[in-house]
């Protein structure tokens, strides 16, 4: 039996272009799973289920899906450092990525053959799970693909690339939305709730072959590892608890890490929730309809439109926090988080129902998607650069996975604070109850943006 030996951990320090494009791949493939499975279909086909299947009310059903996705979060968030410890320890990241990816590409694919809550809701945590989890390893590889004088441009533009893949899966929707009709999962007569798109198995199955298309070039990504051999698996679970123990004594020293983490905690729940319930928001809350386009199809326009925005201002976004800092890109990501959630509470308690058209409403929630866009690409973008400024280079991997245990535990508020409100109000104030949830996440954001003022990067200089 052999040890794993203690090698100097290495970064890479020349930038290959294929590389990067073979690394931002995934980007591309996963955020296929991200948008379709998560934003566009889960939440509102758990919505159907739980009226039509077991007589719930429209609250009670989005009660249901914010508790199990806030406990979803906790196990992912706890799993966070493990995986990244895990990273750190053995030095390699990619096979872990295909592993659970395998898992993500099983049980998403299985989705669309059950009506069953139970079985739907253990189904999607297990994918979501995976899927999170993945991304640990997944972020942990960027200064092993990338000189880390080009991080900030490389992981912009692994988010921009990335978020071709929504458009690129969101088309391939449009036939399936025509052909099956859209879902309805808010009407006041329960008799009219219906399926629509997602009673097809199909509609589950093809993100999934997508994602797989996609992700081949993740095969061929060449990252810096430890120059070490493998031991048996129980000496790396001991050796990654181990060091894992002493992170976790350690990052209470590093300050400026420490107030990252807490102030990210507040930041990230913006961008969960608009995730988790975009698609709702402009088909139940906003109800933006007209012109001959069903509100299903119109989503998906809603969101491609978005994503554009994202695509072509995301990368400057990494430019600018290479530049500026991480910390600055916080703020400026901020202010464009809060001019998206002003527009959205205002096209909730002012302006809906939206009628699409030349109409000064709806103009500004099309502004409202492109800020969001963007404002949704820089947040992860800036919180990978923000971490690459701070960590020491061995502990990259737990670095990242602190950032996202911080981000995931926050995460579990969002469809908390949605759940209970829309139970809580729906049945007097109705979609309304929407730009209320919206007004309390904002107002979690501020808090995590004041923290996040008092790190100072630049203190941590000398982990290089």
């Amino acid at each position: 039996m052999s040890d794993i030996l203690e090698d100097e951990v290495e970064l890479e320090t020349k930038t290959s272009k294929l590389n990067v494009f073979n690394w931002s791949m995934y980007d591309l493939a996963n955020t296929i799973y991200s948008m379709i499975i998560v934003s566009l279909i889960i939440n509102r086909y758990v919505l159907v289920i739980g009226q039509v299947e077991h007589g719930m009310t429209y609250g009670e059903a989005s009660f249901v899906f914010g508790t199990i996705a806030a406990v979803m979060q906790v196990i992912t968030a706890i799993g966070m450092p493990i995986m990244g410890a895990l990273s750190d320890t053995t030095g390699r990241r990619k096979p872990f990525i295909l592993v659970l990816t395998g898992i993500i590409l099983l049980f998403a694919s299985l989705l669309g053959l059950f009506h069953n809550l139970t079985i739907v809701l253990i189904l999607y945590v297990i994918a979501n799970i995976a899927y999170q989890w993945s991304l640990a390893f997944y972020d942990a590889m960027l200064p092993f693909i990338a000189n880390p004088k080009d991080v900030g441009k490389v992981g912009g533009f692994g988010v921009a690339f990335g978020y071709l893949g929504t458009i690129i899966s969101l088309l391939v929707m449009f036939p399936l939305i025509l052909t099956f009709g859209d879902v309805i999962s808010k009407d006041a007569n329960p008799a009219n709730l219906t399926y629509g798109y997602t009673g097809n198995w199909w509609t589950f199955v093809i993100p999934m072959a997508l994602f797989l298309v996609f992700g081949i070039p993740l095969l061929f990504v060449k990252e810096k590892q430890k120059k070490t051999k493998l031991s048996e698996q129980k000496d790396i679970v001991k050796k990654t608890f181990r060091q894992l123990g002493r992170t976790f004594k350690d990052i209470r020293k590093h300050r400026q890490m420490f107030i990252f983490v807490i102030g990210y905690f507040f930041i990230a729940d913006v961008a969960n929730v608009i995730v988790a319930y975009m698609t709702p928001l402009v088909t139940d809350a906003l109800q933006i309809e007209g012109a001959g386009i069903s509100k299903d199809i119109f989503a998906i326009i809603f969101i491609i439109i978005a994503t554009v925005a994202a695509v072509t201002f995301t990368y400057f976004i990494g430019k600018f926090a290479e530049k500026f800092g991480a910390k600055n890109a916080f703020f400026l990501v901020g202010g464009l988080w809060g001019i998206a959630l002003l527009l959205g509470i205002l096209g909730i308690f002012i302006w809906a129902p939206i009628t699409i058209g030349f109409n000064f409403p709806f103009i500004m929630m099309i502004l409202m998607g492109c800020t969001a866009g963007v404002a949704l690409g820089g947040t992860w973008t800036a919180q990978r650069v923000m971490v690459t400024e701070l960590a020491p280079k061995e502990k990259f991997g737990e670095y990242f996975g602190f950032s996202k245990l911080s981000g995931k535990v926050s995460s579990a508020l969002g469809p908390i604070i949605f759940g209970a409100i829309l139970l809580a109000y729906d049945p007097t104030i109705g979609f309304k109850a929407y730009g209320v949830a919206m007004a309390v996440v904002g107002g979690i954001m501020a808090i995590g943006l004041v923290i996040l003022a008092f790190v100072r990067p630049e203190k941590s200089a000398k982990n290089y």
